[in-house]
């Protein structure tokens, strides 16, 4: 057993897809870095200050440490940070599961919604790679240490700072890359679903304006920035045009309305609920809730049955 974790290029793989995974994990967020610091607000656990920073903190340790990994460089540092990084993921997975906090992780963004479950199988995979990586010797195969050495560049300081610049510029491409595929798929961005009558920053008020007139409501919950929530507004528009007669549809913007987003546990965007009334304690009947991205059949499905219930 101890020959196999020895093994070079088992553990260069494993730095590959460690290093992949913070990669995919950072760029995901950064994407939609509003909708991320809403899912960590959303468990509950942290302020919405301490929300922020954990959300801004988070991004750029696995973005620096899945640079770390595949460069194989700093490889034993990165697998130390990813640590408490790691156990920060499973703790806050064990609290979702044990208070019955819906949605998804959030681990991902909206890139790739995931279960509490099965992200905290994940978590405890990483946890143990890491330990792997931060006990292994055999770190240095096919990195830019051996690289620098090939080029005759033996100066402790000189390797030094070459894998810093390293480092530094993909850090630097990856964020460019980020910021350009934020831009490419939501700009230029519309905040009013085409085919809708939307009232500016509507509220649960407007939702029960639907139900006292009898009528079931479909309450899309979206953010700014949210790819995800673009491609979901063309399945609400075709619904809303549909059912335009039979029920009622409402259109909030996450941040903007904080409220609605507590009562009614959104922890992700976009949100689709379908409500069929409200109770006497102020809670109201969810008949259906889509996360993530949202199935137009079974959200069609969903909307028919509650116009039958009402």
């Amino acid at each position: 057993m101890k020959t196999v974790f020895q093994n070079r290029r088992l553990i260069f793989a494993l730095r590959l897809v460690l290093g992949i995974i913070f990669i995919i994990a950072a760029i995901a967020k950064f994407i939609d870095m509003t909708g991320f610091i809403n899912t960590v607000a959303g468990y509950g656990i942290l302020s919405e200050g301490l929300s922020h920073v954990y959300g801004y903190f988070v991004t750029w340790i696995e973005l620096f440490i899945g640079c770390s990994l595949i460069l194989g460089v700093f490889v034993r540092f990165s697998a130390i940070i990813s640590i408490p990084l790691i156990i920060s993921f499973i703790v806050a997975n064990i609290y979702a599961l044990v208070n019955a906090v819906g949605g998804s992780c959030g681990c991902f963004g909206t890139f790739l919604p995931m279960s509490h479950p099965v992200s905290l199988t994940l978590d405890v995979l990483l946890f143990l790679a890491s330990l792997i990586l931060i006990f292994n010797r055999s770190q240095d195969f096919l990195s830019i240490r051996q690289l620098l050495q090939k080029l005759k560049i033996n100066s402790k300081a000189a390797i030094w700072v070459s894998r810093s610049l390293l480092v530094g510029l993909t850090l630097f491409a990856i964020e460019i890359v980020s910021i350009q595929s934020y831009q490419y798929f939501t700009l230029p961005h519309v905040t009013v679903l085409p085919g809708l009558t939307v009232i500016p920053h509507q509220s649960l008020d407007d939702t029960d304006q639907y139900l006292r007139a009898g009528k079931p409501v479909v309450v899309f919950f979206y953010a700014d920035g949210c790819l995800a929530c673009e491609e979901a507004r063309p399945i609400i528009s075709d619904m809303a045009s549909e059912f335009v007669n039979n029920a009622g549809f409402v259109n909030i913007e996450y941040s903007q309305n904080p409220q609605a987003v507590s009562d009614l546990n959104i922890t992700v965007t976009p949100n689709v609920l379908v409500i069929t009334g409200k109770n006497s304690d102020g809670t109201y009947n969810v008949l259906g809730r889509f996360e993530g991205v949202i199935n137009r059949d079974a959200l069609q499905t969903s909307i028919k049955q509650a116009i039958k219930s009402q």
